[in-house]
């Protein structure tokens, strides 16, 4: 997390007078800071709802000061449904920052759901070889909601 708080967002560029604009590239309606980048914006909580509706969780949180908090309240263990949410969520940083830089550097974007399928992928990748107990019915629809197939588990 520190090094979110180091992020070259538009807001800190435009502070040091690096740029003279500081809206977000992906929604262009606010000012590029962290909180907003990878919380408010509604790319960021589009793609969060997304992630949340794969774990079968409807969760209402207002703030990146909220987020941080549930999060290390909630996600302990090693259940996989906390695995799945700590991989996401810093999936879902680091495939925001990439798009917000496509978007800068190469003025190319992708949609939500194709942002969502990174974020699919990179979950998938990281749970193969796993151990997973397929008899508890959370997992069994966790794997069937990120389409994480059987013969990736150990």
């Amino acid at each position: 997390m520190a090094i979110l708080d180091r992020l070259p967002t538009r807001d800190r560029l435009q502070r040091m007078g690096i740029i003279t604009t500081g809206d977000c590239v992906l929604c262009n309606d606010a000012l590029e800071t962290r909180s907003h980048l990878f919380f408010e914006c509604p790319t960021a909580s589009n793609l969060w709802e997304i992630i949340l509706q794969h774990n079968g969780l409807k969760k209402s949180i207002s703030s990146w000061e909220d987020m941080i908090v549930w999060a290390c309240n909630s996600w302990k263990g090693k259940s996989l449904i906390s695995t799945i949410l700590k991989l996401a969520w810093c999936a879902k940083i680091y495939v925001l920052w990439e798009e917000r830089n496509r978007r800068i550097f190469q003025g190319r974007s992708r949609s939500t759901d194709d942002l969502f399928i990174c974020i699919k992928e990179f979950v998938g990748i990281k749970l193969r070889g796993k151990k997973i107990n397929m008899f508890d019915r959370v997992n069994t629809f966790l794997c069937n909601s990120w389409a994480i197939p059987e013969e990736t588990f150990a």
